[in-house]
C-alpha cells in the first residue's frame, strides 16, 4: 500500500494534476489512494493562418487550465489540495521576452512550416551524427529546424528572445516565479544531449542561438512553492503548496499505466498513436527510426509515433456517411489501405507520404473500406512495434490505451495483427496518474517509483489473438510493407504537383 489504510480512512488530502494537451487540458483530482475524485477538461483552438502553420495563444491555454481547475474544485475545498503537478504535450516551441511574455504564438507538434529547413539541415545532421546525441530523427516537430525558420523569417524575435521554452515551462514559470525545464520535456525538444543530460551546445549553435537562451535543467520531481498571484486568486489554491515539474505526456502515460520497468510497453491509439517501451538507458536505433525521451528516476522511453490513428477511421466514416453495423471478417474482399492521410512519422519519417488504396475493386463495399481503415492503422502500429523489438527486445507486457485502441474493433484488430496478448486499459488519463505517482515521491509517501503498488491498478482485461487470423495478417503485413516500399519514392514526386 502507498499509505496505511488507517491513514487513508481519515485523510482528506488531495493531489491536483494538470495534463496540458494539444487541443485541451485535462485536470484530475486524486486522493492519496490514487482514486480520482473529480476531472474536468477545457478545449482551446489551434490556428492555422497559413498552410502548414499550427499556432496557439498561450493565454487561451492558461484560461483553459484555470477553468478546469475551478471545475474540479467546485465540490472540493481548495484547502484540501496539498500538491499540484503537471505533464505536457511534447514538441511545443515558445519565444519569451524578459518579462516572460510570448514574442510569437506557441508552435505545437502539428506545425510543419520548417520543411525547407529540414532539407538544408539533413546533410549536416547526418554527418555529425546528431541523432546519437539527442535521440531524435530530423523532423519538423523538433526545435532545431524551427529555430532556423525563426532565424530566417523573424530574426529579431530570435535574437531578442530571453528564453526559448515549452508551454509547461511557461505555465510553471507564471505560477511559481521559477524558470526551469525538466529533463523529460527537454528530451522532446531535440536539443538535449541524452548521455550528458545537458543542452547540446553544438546543436544549439546550429540555430545560431545560445544555450543561455534555454532554461536550467532539472529532474521531473523538481518542485517549488505555488506563489501568490492571479492563479491562486482565480482558483483558490493555497500559496506555498509544492508544484511538481513533471514531464512529457507520452513517457508519463507509461508511468500511469504501471509500465515503466525495462521492456514494458504501452500502445496508445487515439486520434494519433504511439508505441513506447521503457529501458534503463537511452535508446538509440542504428537506423535512426525511433526517438528516445526521458521519464524520471533514470528511466528512458524508446518509441515511435504515428500521425494517422483514429482520425483515419473518422475520416472514412464521415466520407462514407455510414453508420451500418459490421464485424471484422478477415476473409472479406477488400483493398489494402496505406493510411498516410497526414504524412508519416515513425518509422520512415516521410512527411510527403499520402494515403493509398491498393487493389480497390468495383465490388468492394462500405464495410470493406471501413475494415481496410482499421487494418491500415494496425499495420502502422505494428511497424513501430517491430522496430522496438529490434532495438530493445520483445516486450514482457503490453498495455493498450486510447479511445480507438480499446474500442472493440480496434483492440481486436491490433491483437490479431501483433499476434500477442494485449492488456486493455480504459483509465481516463494515464499521464495524470503518472504525475500523481511522481508527486507521491515528492511528498515522501514513497521513496522511489518502484514502490508503486500493483494494488493501484485495476485488473485489466486481456485480449488473446486468434492465431489463424494472426497468421493471415502476418502475410498481409509483409505485403503491406512491399506496397509501401514500392511507392516510397513516388510520394515526393507527387508532392511536387501540389495536389495533396
Amino acid at each position: 500500500m502507498l499509505i496505511r489504510e488507517s491513514e487513508l480512512m481519515s485523510s482528506q488530502e488531495l493531489i491536483l494534476t494538470i495534463d496540458i494537451g494539444t487541443s485541451s487540458c485535462k485536470v484530475c483530482l486524486f486522493d492519496l489512494s490514487g482514486a480520482i475524485r473529480a476531472t474536468a477538461k477545457s478545449e482551446y483552438p489551434t490556428l492555422s493562418p497559413q498552410p502548414s502553420f499550427a499556432e496557439q495563444d498561450v493565454s487561451a491555454i492558461y484560461s483553459g487550465i484555470v477553468q478546469s481547475v475551478k471545475a474540479v474544485l467546485s465540490k472540493h475545498s481548495p484547502s484540501r489540495v496539498i500538491a499540484l503537478a503537471c505533464d505536457t504535450m511534447l514538441h511545443s516551441t515558445l519565444l519569451l521576452d524578459e518579462e516572460g511574455d510570448p514574442l510569437y504564438p506557441l508552435l505545437n507538434w502539428m506545425d510543419t512550416r520548417c520543411q525547407d529547413e529540414l532539407k538544408s539541415l539533413n546533410q549536416e545532421y547526418q554527418e555529425k551524427r546528431f541523432y546519437f546525441r539527442n535521440g531524435v530523427p530530423l523532423h519538423t516537430i523538433y526545435n532545431l529546424p524551427r529555430l532556423i525558420w525563426f532565424r530566417k523569417h523573424y530574426p529579431s524575435f530570435l535574437q531578442s528572445a530571453w528564453k526559448i521554452v515549452t508551454i509547461k515551462d511557461w505555465f510553471l514559470g507564471k505560477i511559481t516565479g521559477e524558470w526551469y525545464c525538466d529533463y523529460s520535456t527537454a528530451s522532446g525538444t531535440g536539443l538535449l544531449n541524452l548521455s550528458d543530460r545537458r543542452w547540446d551546445e553544438e546543436l544549439v549553435s546550429c540555430a545560431q542561438v545560445s544555450t543561455k537562451q534555454f532554461l536550467p535543467l532539472c529532474e521531473p520531481d523538481h518542485h517549488f512553492p505555488l506563489q501568490v498571484g492571479p492563479f491562486t486568486h482565480d482558483t483558490g489554491l493555497l500559496p506555498g503548496i509544492p508544484v511538481v515539474w513533471g514531464g512529457g505526456d507520452g513517457p508519463f502515460a507509461n508511468l500511469g499505466e504501471g509500465m515503466f520497468h525495462q521492456r514494458e510497453m504501452v500502445i496508445t491509439v487515439g486520434s494519433s498513436g504511439a508505441v513506447r517501451m521503457c529501458d534503463h538507458q537511452p535508446v538509440f536505433d542504428p537506423n535512426q527510426r525511433s526517438w528516445c525521451y526521458y521519464l524520471a528516476d533514470g528511466i528512458w522511453v524508446g518509441g515511435g509515433a504515428i500521425n494517422n490513428g483514429g482520425i483515419v477511421y473518422s475520416w472514412m466514416n464521415d466520407l462514407l456517411n455510414d453508420n451500418t453495423q459490421w464485424e471484422i471478417d478477415p476473409q472479406r474482399p477488400r483493398p489494402l489501405f496505406l493510411p498516410f492521410l497526414t504524412g508519416e512519422r515513425s518509422p520512415n519519417w516521410n512527411a510527403q507520404a499520402r494515403g493509398v488504396l491498393f487493389g480497390l475493386s468495383y465490388f468492394h463495399t462500405k464495410e470493406a473500406l471501413m475494415q481496410s481503415a482499421f487494418e491500415g492503422i494496425a499495420f502502422r502500429i505494428r511497424s513501430i512495434f517491430e522496430l522496438l523489438k529490434d532495438i530493445i527486445g520483445d516486450p514482457l507486457q503490453v498495455v493498450v490505451n486510447g479511445g480507438f485502441g480499446v474500442s472493440p474493433k480496434g483492440s481486436n484488430i491490433l491483437s490479431h495483427v501483433l499476434g500477442i496478448p494485449l492488456q486493455l486499459s480504459e483509465f481516463p488519463s494515464a499521464p495524470c496518474r503518472g504525475t500523481f505517482f511522481l508527486t507521491l515521491k515528492v511528498l515522501n509517501q514513497i521513496k522511489s517509483l518502484d514502490e508503486i503498488s500493483q494494488k493501484n491498478f485495476n485488473q485489466l482485461n486481456i485480449l488473446q489473438p486468434n492465431l489463424d487470423y494472426s497468421a493471415f495478417y502476418d502475410r498481409l503485413y509483409r505485403f503491406y510493407e512491399k506496397v509501401y516500399q514500392a511507392n516510397r519514392g513516388l510520394f515526393q514526386e507527387f508532392s511536387e504537383f501540389h495536389l495533396a
